[in-house]
Formats: structure tokens, sequence, C-alpha cells
């Protein structure tokens, strides 16, 4: 039973107490300020109901895991920092709860006809925290700024270069002229538009934000206490409706058990917390609703497709995955936090199309090794073929128990039809490192991709898409010495399907056309098996049962479910 240092709840309590007195203190003469937001009925021949009163009023509490001690909005290097961010600033676009692209800042937009060019019209009346007006000039001056960057430093950058120029027809137009169609980038610009009129002599390189706080988001800065507590309250010229909650306060607690604590006594209303509390929450906490979402990054078996490898036959590919039940494998290895995936987009995402193969058939298996010449001499138990036995490496990180025990099962596993595989847990720094890079010197790899766009070395959503591109694409494949670029295909697929289909995919921009396109790229990478993907994993929320939205209750499972946040209420404002 772990014990929760009480020194610490007292600190967390004491914090609370205060921020509550702020609230009050503020919503004296806050409250006053705000006009009242009433739902109209449409004409009809009996008199209309009265105008029913939203449900305004009262305060988020929310974990904030760290500090955020510098600001930096278009590079989230924390979830944390990624949802303040969230709440101060807007887009020329938005994820919405399911990842896709739509509108924000801009009302809509248009492509011509080549797709060369994208065309937004901003909302009218747009202002920011400030209430200085917000036009096209601010949406230009922050592409501009954000394109003088290196763009080495973050993926972001690198996809920004995309736009080759940006013009400004009207102050509520934008025109971006880019160097390739190209749909990926609507998921690009989500990135924070800034304050032209306060940031136009400064190099927003050297700029901490914290300094000059003003968006266009649901919420603005009310009050930050460093290593304490981050104060939003709500913005009442947002352009998407004024809030609802009248504050959003992240308090900071890095203690996990402190933070369930709080959520228990409903100092906090909403907080993240390692899946490893998920049974001790769901036994113990009876005001909150416990849900979980997908983390940006996934576990997955890459085969080493090079001509000499055992596994260059796709036949051996298909019989091991066949031989393989995914689900109870990662049941078994990750204890329930891995959620079974079979493709690299998001579950519950847009793209998330392909469902996990259900269960293992060896019988089918052993069939596919036999038709592709892979033997059982008698008394034996490994294949052989003109001579090579059927054996393989499986390189893995020995640092990394779940990855190493996943490893150990499907050796076991393969084993029963004859093939033998040789698992290798190695140092990711001097060994399993090299395995992506020329020579590729591997036939097996149980890896992990994290997919942050923001910062290298953190998985945000709010720039997701879900393109595979260079994942797969063969021209994404080394060449040889002379090729310096860094490439991500390391496992050396080339299909040529594949190639026409998902370049066709990351060039519609309509995203009905897109997912009958990623269709056609999922199923064609299920039937070749460049990859058997393994999971993903589970990140624990839990809300307090009082917090809903004007839409339902709130949607847990996914990563951006604050992308609706000025509809969020508290019951108990209800009338």
């Amino acid at each position: 039973m772990n014990v929760i240092p009480t020194h610490r709840l007292f600190w967390l309590s004491s914090l609370c107490a205060l921020i509550f007195t702020a609230f009050l203190v503020g919503c004296s003469f806050i409250a006053q300020d705000l006009p009242s937001i009433t739902t109209q009925s449409p004409p009809t021949s009996t008199p209309a109901p009265s105008p029913t009163s939203l449900p305004q009023g009262g305060n988020l509490t929310i974990r904030l895991a760290k500090d955020i001690p510098e600001l930096q909005p278009w590079q989230p290097r924390s979830r944390g920092e990624e949802q303040v961010i969230s709440l101060l600033y807007s887009g020329l676009v938005q994820l919405d709860d399911r990842l896709r692209p739509q509108p924000d800042l801009a009302r809509e937009w248009q492509a011509s006809a080549d797709g060369r060019v994208l065309t937004f019209t901003l909302n009218s009346d747009l202002a920011w925290h400030d209430g200085q007006p917000l036009d096209a000039n601010d949406v230009k001056f922050t592409l501009d700024a954000l394109q003088s960057l290196p763009m080495t430093s973050t993926a972001l950058l690198a996809e920004l270069h995309n736009i080759a120029d940006v013009t400004i027809p009207t102050s509520s137009t934008v025109v971006l002229s880019l160097t390739e169609r190209y749909a990926p980038l609507l998921a690009y610009l989500t990135v924070p538009i800034l304050p032209r009129h306060l940031l136009a002599e400064s190099d927003i390189a050297d700029l901490d934000f914290w300094d000059v706080p003003i968006g266009s988001g649901p919420f603005m800065l009310a009050d930050r206490i460093p290593d304490q507590s981050i104060i939003l309250s709500g913005y009442e010229n947002f352009h998407g409706g004024q809030p609802l909650l009248e504050r959003a306060a992240f308090i900071v607690a890095p203690n996990h058990e402190v933070a369930i604590s709080a959520l228990s006594d409903e100092q906090l209303l909403l907080a993240e917390v390692p899946w490893r509390f998920e049974r001790s929450i769901s036994e113990t906490l009876e005001n909150a609703r416990l849900a979980h979402y997908p983390e940006n990054g996934y576990y997955f078996l890459g085969f080493n497709l090079r001509e000499g490898r055992p596994f260059a036959d796709v036949r051996l590919r298909q019989a091991l995955a066949q031989a393989l039940d995914v689900s109870r494998l990662v049941e078994a290895v990750t204890k329930g936090q891995g959620i079974p995936i079979a493709s690299s987009a998001v579950p519950g995402s847009w793209a998330d199309l392909t469902q996990p193969a259900n269960a293992a058939d060896l019988e089918a298996a052993r069939t596919m090794l036999e038709a592709a010449g892979w033997t059982l001499p008698a008394g034996s138990t490994i294949r052989q073929k003109e001579g090579v036995t059927l054996t393989a490496q499986l390189f893995v990180r020995g640092d990394d128990d779940r990855r190493v025990a996943a490893a150990e099962r499907i050796a076991e596993t393969v084993a029963s039809i004859g093939m033998q595989i040789e698992v290798q847990p190695a140092d990711f720094e001097t060994t399993l490192l090299s395995k992506y890079a020329p020579p590729y010197n591997f036939d097996l790899l149980l890896g992990s991709w994290r997919n942050g766009a923001g910062d290298p070395d953190f998985a945000d959503f709010v720039y997701y898409d879900p393109d595979d591109f260079a994942l797969f694409h063969s021209s994404q494949i080394n060449q040889g010495p002379a090729d310096e670029r860094i490439t991500r295909n390391f496992v050396a697929f080339d299909d040529s399907a594949y190639d026409n289909q998902a370049q066709a995919a990351r060039q519609l921009y309509d995203l009905d056309a897109r997912v009958a396109a990623y269709r056609q790229t999922q199923d064609r990478v299920t039937e070749q098996l460049p990859y058997l993907y393994l999971w993903a994993d589970r990140i624990l929320v839990a809300l307090n049962d009082d917090v809903t939205t004007l839409d339902g209750p709130v949607n847990l499972n996914s990563p951006l479910y604050f992308w609706n946040i000025e509809r969020w209420h508290l019951r108990s404002n209800e009338r």
C-alpha cells in the first residue's frame, strides 16, 4: 500500500483554497460584465417558449503534472503545455475529437484545381485577448516568422516549408501558394496564430511567451504562479462563442497519489494519471468517470525485406502473422495498457480503418511455410529449404521489459510452426540504433515510433495527420553511401501499388476521399506486411461527474477532448 505524503496533501489543499478564494473574489465583478446568453427557438405558429439561460459559471480545475517554465506556442513540450496552448491560442484550423481538420479562425477554405493554392476566409470580428483586431496580417506574420526559424529543429517547421508564399488580398483572406499539392498541411495549420501588433519587432525564437501571453483562444491568462498554478479566464469575445466556464485552473501536482487524492475530494476535477493506477482508481473513485486515449506512437515488429533476408518472402511474413494472436500477446505483456492495432493510425481517429486479426491459425501458418518451400525434416523442429534452416534474429531494446516479453512470446509461438527466432536484447544507443541505418544488419526488429511534430521529445496531437508516406514509400529507402538523407523506410518496403495509393492519399483535400485512399494503403500494408503492428499505449483520464458539455458527455477517449472546451459546463450550474 502506498502512503500519500501528508505535507504534499496539505500543500495542494492550501493552494486550491487560495485559488478558489481568488475565484470568488473575481466572480463578484467578472459576472457583472458578462452578457446574458440565451438560446432562441425557431419561428412557430404557437407562442415561443421563454429563452433558457445556459449553465454559465464555475471553475474547472485541471492537473498539471509539471510546470511550464517557458512558453513557445508552436512547440508544446509536454501534455500540460499542449493543453494550455490549446486554450490560449487559435489556429487557422483546429482538429476535432476524431483529429479531423475543422474551421477555427478560418471559417472555410478552398483549394485550386491543381491543389497548389489554398485560400482561407477568416471569420469576421476576430479579436485578440487585449481587444485588438485579428486579421490576415497576423496569419501572414505568423507563418513568415515560423518559416524563418531553423526548419531542422522540428517536423512542424519543416512541414511549413511546403508553403512557397503567403499573400493577403484582403484583411479577411489568406492565400497560400504551395510547392506541391499536399493535404497533410491542413493539420499543420493548426499552429497558433501570433499577434503581429505585439511581436512585429521581436525575434520569436528568443521570446518567452509568458511575457506576452496574448492569444485568441477560448481562455485568456488571468494569473500564473510558477511551480503552482496557471489560471485562465473565459474570453467573452471568443469567435467560437463565450465559454460557459468562468475559469480553467491548471494546478501543478507532480505526485500521482496526491493528484488522485485531489480528484477524490474534488480539489481537482480533471486529471491524467499513469495506467498503473487504473485498478485502484476504478475501485475507489466514486465521483468521476474514467476513460483512456491512445498515445501518439506505437510498437511494431519490422521485417527486413532486403534480398537475402528470410523475410524478403512475403509468405514468411504472412505465416508469422498468422501464427500470432496479437490481442492476447498485447494483453499479456502490457497488462491491459496496450491497445492492439493494425495500422499506424491513432486508434479512434478518422484514419483508424483497419482492425487487428482476432485469432491465430497455426495450421494455416504451417501450410503457408510448406507452400513457400520450407519443409520440416523428420525428427527436426526447425524447417529447412535447400539446406538452409529457417532461423532469424530479432533485435529488441533490453531495457524495456514489455518489449523483451513480447519478443520472447513471438519467438516461443513461431517455434511451434518450425521457425526459430533468436531474441537479441540490446542497448539502444550502442546497438539497436544502428539497425535503422546502413547496412541495416537485422532480420527482425521490435521497435516503436513517436509521432509528435512540435517537439522531437514529445508526441503531441495538435498537428496530427495519418500520412505514413515516410515509413513505406519506396522513395524513402536509403539509396546507398551517397544518400545522406535521414530516411524512415528502414525495412526497404518497395511496392508500386502502395506507392501509387500513398501518393494519391496525400494529395486529396476532401476528407471522405482521403479516407477511401487510406483504406487502400492500409489494406496493402496489411497484405504485404512490412510491419506487424502490435500496440499503442493508453493514457488514463479521470473527469468529475459534475463536468459535461452542451453536446453530451466529454469524449475522454480522444486525446483532444478540449476541442470544444467553450461548450463545457458544470451540471451544478444547470437551471
